[in-house]
C-alpha cells in the first residue's frame, strides 16, 4: 500500500491513541490493523477522512475469506453486532472494536459478543424462535415447515434446559454467561460467530506482517 510520510504519521498516532485505551493490542499490531481496515476498504489511506466505512456485502466476503464463517444469517448477525451505530457501513473505530473481540477477547467479552448476534431483536433475552433461527443452518435433513414446532422442540430443548435457570421460557445474558462459563461449549451453542482458533492464528500471522516502513 502506498503512503505518504503524512498518512504513515496518522495512523502511528491514531494506534497510539488507541492502545493507551485498550491494551488487547500493542501499537504494531493495531498499526497492522488499520492498515488492514483500509485495504478491505478499497480506499487510499487518509486516516480519519473517509466518507463511510466498509459495507455489509464487502465485510460479509471478509467472514468468508478470512475466518470461514459464511451462514448467511450468522454473518448478517456478526455484521449488525459489529455496526454500532447501525448506518449500514463499518468504521475504523467499529473494525477495530470487533476484531479485539475476534482476536483477543476475553471469555466475558465473548460472551457478550455471542448473545448479541444471537439476541436477533436486541430485546436482552434468546426466544426459542431465535435459537432456531440461527440452528436451523446448522443442520440438514429438517422436517417440513409444518412440523416446526417438533422440530424446535428438538433443535432447542437441550441448551434451553441448560441456560434457563428461572424456567421463564426466555434466556437472559446473565443466563447465557453462567452456562458458558460452567461448560465453555455452549458459547456457540446456536452455531460458529466466532472465528476457530487454528484461524485466528493464521490471520494474526498474515495480518501482522503489514507494517508501516
Amino acid at each position: 500500500m502506498d503512503l505518504t510520510a503524512m498518512n504513515k504519521r496518522r495512523i502511528r498516532e491514531l494506534a497510539k491513541t488507541i492502545t493507551e485505551k485498550d491494551k488487547h493490542f500493542k501499537k504494531k499490531e493495531t498499526e497492522s490493523l488499520i492498515l488492514e481496515f483500509y485495504e478491505l476498504l478499497g480506499q487510499k489511506v487518509k486516516p480519519g477522512t473517509e466518507e463511510h466505512g466498509v459495507d455489509r456485502l464487502k465485510f460479509k466476503v471478509y467472514l468468508h475469506d478470512m475466518f470461514r464463517l459464511s451462514k448467511e444469517k450468522m454473518t448478517d448477525g456478526i455484521f449488525r453486532v459489529f455496526d454500532k451505530d447501525r448506518d449500514g457501513f463499518l468504521s475504523l473505530e467499529e473494525w477495530l472494536k470487533g476484531m479485539t473481540v475476534f482476536l483477543r477477547g476475553t471469555l466475558e467479552e465473548k460472551i457478550k459478543y455471542a448473545f448479541s448476534v444471537y439476541d436477533l431483536n436486541e430485546d436482552g433475552e434468546m426466544s426459542r424462535e431465535e435459537m432456531f433461527y440461527f440452528l436451523k443452518d446448522t443442520l440438514p435433513g429438517l422436517p417440513p415447515e409444518e412440523n416446526l414446532e417438533e422440530a424446535v422442540k428438538f433443535l432447542v430443548e437441550i441448551p434451553m434446559k441448560r441456560m434457563d435457570t428461572n424456567k421463564d421460557g426466555l434466556v437472559s445474558l446473565e443466563e447465557f454467561e453462567a452456562a458458558v462459563k460452567k461448560e465453555n461449549l455452549l458459547l456457540e451453542a446456536f452455531g460458529p460467530c466466532l472465528p476457530d482458533t487454528m484461524t485466528t492464528r493464521k490471520f494474526q500471522q498474515r495480518a501482522f506482517q503489514k507494517r508501516l516502513e
